[in-house]
């Protein structure tokens, strides 16, 4: 045994060194990120981070939700009146075609 040992010793060393740094290599490779990975994901970070500031905050929302109640009572006010106009209008159109009929006679 002493024989095998003092002989192949230095085998034995390289081999477990192998294993070693190959098993520490795979730890590396799959705790750490690599530098393209790393900067791809940095681009889209940032590109998020532009599309949140742009979006509307919830003041811009609020004002907005209070300028669209504002317009839907003055399309309510102006119902009515929207109403009165389509039936003169209709009665123009309807005095019109007699007297285009009334012509022809």
């Amino acid at each position: 045994m002493d024989l095998f040992i003092t002989e192949w010793w230095k085998w034995a060393l390289a081999l477990g060194g192998s294993v070693i740094g190959a098993a520490a290599l795979a730890w590396f490779a799959s705790t750490f990120v690599r530098k393209k990975a790393h900067d791809d994901l940095v681009k889209r970070v940032n590109t998020i981070e532009q599309t949140v500031k742009e979006l509307p905050s919830s003041d811009d929302l609020h004002e907005l939700d209070k300028r669209l109640i504002e317009v839907g009572g003055k399309i309510d006010v102006l119902s009515p009146q929207l109403g009165d106009l389509k039936r003169i209008t209709d009665l123009l159109m309807e005095n019109e075609l007699r007297g285009t009929r009334n012509a022809n006679d």
